[in-house]
This record gives C-alpha cells, sequence and structure tokens, in this order.
C-alpha cells in the first residue's frame, strides 16, 4: 500500500512539474505581442542594411574609382596603385619598398583593399597585405606571407599567416587575372633593375 501511495505521489508531482513546464513555455498575449513587434523591426532593420549595402554596390559599380580615392594611398610605404574591380568590390596596390630581384626571381609586397569584409581566413577582414615571389622566366608565383587586417589601409586587428618556403608550391599566371597584373608589375625589366 505504501508503494502505492508513493507511486500516486510521485505521478501527481510529475504532472505538476510539467503542467509548470507547459506554463512557463506558453506566452502571454502581451508576451506574443512584444516578440512579434520585436521580430518585425528586426526584419526591418535587416531590410534596411541590405537596401543600403545595394545602393553601395550599385554606386561602387558605377564608379569605382570614386571607392579607391575613400582609401589611403600609403605612398609614404612606397605603396602604388595598380587596378581596381569592375564592380569597385576591391582595389590593389603594390609596394616599391622592399622589392627584391635575385636571378629571375622578383619578391615583392601586393595590398589588397576590400570594399565588403571578407571572410574564409579566420575573422572577417577589409585588408590585406601579401609578400610573393615571382619567378619571371617560367610565369610562376607564390605567396610567402600574408597579413590580414579587420579595418582598410592595412588598419586594426591583424592576422599572419607564414608559408614554408620549401613546401609552398608555385602557381601559374593565368592571363587576365589580377594576379597578372601584379606580376607584370614585379617582374618589369625597368622596374627590376633598380631592385637589389
Amino acid at each position: 500500500m505504501n508503494k502505492l501511495i508513493r507511486w500516486a505521489a510521485t505521478a501527481l508531482c510529475g504532472a505538476a512539474l510539467l503542467a509548470g513546464v507547459e506554463n512557463a513555455v506558453s506566452q502571454t498575449p502581451e508576451q506574443e505581442k512584444q516578440w512579434a513587434e520585436e521580430r518585425e523591426r528586426s526584419n526591418q532593420a535587416a531590410k534596411a542594411r541590405a537596401e543600403q549595402l545595394a545602393r553601395e554596390r550599385a554606386a561602387r559599380k558605377a564608379d569605382p574609382m570614386a571607392w579607391v580615392h575613400t582609401l589611403d594611398p600609403m605612398s609614404g610605404g612606397g605603396w602604388e596603385f595598380r587596378s581596381v574591380a569592375a564592380d569597385g568590390s576591391w582595389a590593389i596596390y603594390a609596394s616599391t619598398h622592399q622589392l627584391k630581384r635575385k636571378g629571375q626571381i622578383a619578391t615583392g609586397w601586393i595590398r589588397y583593399e576590400y570594399a565588403e569584409p571578407q571572410t574564409g581566413q579566420g575573422n572577417p577582414y577589409l585588408s590585406a597585405v601579401e609578400k610573393q615571389e615571382y619567378d619571371c622566366k617560367k610565369q610562376q608565383t607564390r605567396n610567402m606571407l600574408v597579413i590580414y587586417y579587420t579595418a582598410n589601409n592595412i588598419q586594426g586587428t591583424e592576422e599572419t599567416e607564414e608559408a614554408d618556403p620549401k613546401a609552398t608550391p608555385w602557381s601559374p599566371i593565368v592571363p587576365g587575372t589580377r594576379e597578372e597584373t601584379n606580376f607584370t608589375w614585379a617582374c618589369d625589366q625597368s622596374r627590376a633593375a633598380g631592385a637589389k
């Protein structure tokens, strides 16, 4: 009999707990209204951000150089503007500082600026610099060092990736790509004459 009473008491407690959980999960009409309003505000904010981004992209596409002019050319670091994407999504600079040439291998710094945060390398970034090697005779390149920055103009928090020269393969220069633009700049004979 005692077992039956304990079992019944346990069952009643369990039912009371379940009823309490159901009441805790259910919303009052006021809560439902508040949550619906919050969802609507969130949706409106997301829509406004998407519309603003679309306007910015259209403006960059209409005049990519207008966006480039908002960037710091950083000429004190020897940076020279090289190219910009037709849609204004990126711009490339190359530095004459530390440009070296040893035989057929040229080594130089390339700077990438992005209009929108890039992902895939850890934290999102807006700027990156790469130390590139170019085999001017074989027309190939390899990336030796990359530093990613969270802000444009190589500012903000940075993350570094360094390659092992013995394990880093060479990649062919594909015609018409931004890598070809960098290769042509680094391997230019007149520029190479001044590089050591």
